[in-house]
């Protein structure tokens, strides 16, 4: 069992360090749509039950186009908080899955996750923000009016069994502190987190991405034209998916997941919230959804890219 004292403490302090002990910042020409380069990206996140309270941070790092790509969303009290901002100087020190440990960072920004343990064999990972949100739903890079933070500690659970090469999925344990509106909110339960890495290039094909949980379950299903992946925690089993279906987005869609043991798992979701986030000039939808899956409630997001394009349906 690791300690959560000595895990925060020491995660903390490495996602401290200055810039001058990383490697110096640069300001690249950015990432340009369709052109391949290295990425690498973190992801933590909680939602309560009942989706009131909760955090998504991403740092998606681009080291040879010198940007880091910064997602902070919050709900608190029901009440939702946005920041994004993709023109975030960037290390020139690139992350890969076999180190020991490693720090996101965000130059320049109070935004930073850390991991112990290399990304394949995760210890825990720890995550702080302080940052300037907007109100609402957003769709808008810049900081806001609304002074939020955010951080916290992850203990992973094992690597799930769907995860594709270049990325690992990890269902755990999330204990973080909130504060939005002069108000302190205090989370604990199960969560989500990965790590990415790639070359190729990130968000030219069309995505739906459903990651859903609960104490005793988890699912996790890609569909897109090209490629899809999935996962189903269910029942004591840890099963990959074969293929994932979804309908288009309304406040309540129903999915599938055909299971590589043959098994067809059918669910439904009900967004709470949605958000905006702008990419390329255009805008990429995220959901705050409580679902069923095979009877299980869960909690979770999906998040649509792309939809005009998506093959969406059940057949």
């Amino acid at each position: 069992m690791v300690d959560r004292r000595a895990v925060t403490a020491g995660l903390i302090g490495l996602g401290a360090l200055p810039v001058r002990a990383l490697g110096a910042a640069r300001e690249g020409t950015g990432v340009v749509e369709g052109q391949p380069t290295w990425s690498e990206s973190a992801m933590v996140l909680y939602f309560d039950p009942e989706a009131r309270n909760g955090l998504s941070l991403r740092i998606s790092r681009y080291p040879d186009r010198g940007k880091t790509w910064v997602w902070l969303h919050l709900l608190a009290d029901g009440v939702l908080y946005t920041f994004t901002d993709s023109q975030v100087p960037c290390l020139a020190d690139k992350i890969i899955a076999e180190l020991p440990s490693a720090t996101y960072p965000s130059p320049g920004l109070k935004a930073s996750i850390s991991r112990i343990g290399t990304s394949g064999d995760l210890k825990a990972m720890s995550f702080s923000a302080e940052l300037r949100a907007h109100k609402g739903t957003s769709g808008t890079d810049g900081p806001g009016a609304a002074p939020v933070s955010v951080e916290g500690v992850f203990h992973p659970g094992p690597l799930l069994a769907g995860s594709p090469k270049g990325r690992f999925e990890h269902t755990g344990r999330v204990e973080a502190t909130i504060r939005a509106a002069g108000k302190t909110i205090r989370l604990g339960g199960v969560g989500k987190a990965h790590e990415q890495t790639q070359t190729a290039p990130r968000f030219t094909t069309p995505f739906t991405y459903a990651m859903l949980w609960s104490a005793d379950a988890g699912m996790i299903g890609l569909l897109s034209p090209e490629r899809g992946y999935g996962d189903l925690d269910l029942d004591g089993r840890d099963v990959a998916m074969d293929r994932f279906r979804i309908e288009p987005w309304s406040p309540k869609r129903r999915f599938a997941a055909l299971l590589k043991d043959g098994r067809t798992v059918e669910g439904s979701a009900e967004t709470v919230v949605s958000y905006q986030v702008p990419i390329f000039g255009r805008q990429w939808s995220g959901n705050v959804v409580r679902a069923q899956v095979a009877g299980h409630p869960m909690i979770g997001m999906i998040n649509d890219w792309k939809p005009k394009e998506q093959p969406y349906g059940l057949s």
